[in-house]
């Protein structure tokens, strides 16, 4: 869980940081694949390039929309959408953490 909550930190810190620049869901996106991985060492579980590469595009797929997302309310409410779009980045990563690491132990067992 401590491993899970540094990396929902630094989404936080990089969507704070890049929130206005287009483009750096990127960042966020490696960062969650980062974690995966991480995370599959710690559980001792094997992955491979091709389990990866999926994580990866699947990751970059949802996270974009729930950006794109942040952005439309950005476009609104100048304020209120930068604090969203930390929001979101935070939320997705604590969550993406937290089922990567109960597949993990599942998978274990």
């Amino acid at each position: 869980m401590k491993l899970i909550l540094i990396y929902t930190l630094a989404a936080g810190v990089i969507s704070a940081v890049t929130a206005p620049i287009p483009g750096t869901s990127l960042l966020l996106t490696a960062l969650e694949i980062f974690m995966l991985v991480h995370l599959a060492k710690e559980h001792d579980f094997k992955l491979g390039f091709k389990e990866i590469g999926y994580s990866a595009m699947t990751i970059w797929g949802v996270s974009t929309v729930l950006k794109d997302t942040a952005l439309e309310i950005l476009n609104f409410f100048p304020i209120i959408g930068w604090a969203a779009e930390v929001v979101v980045a935070v939320l997705f990563v604590f969550f993406l953490g937290n089922l990567a690491n109960l597949y993990f132990k599942k998978k274990n067992v």
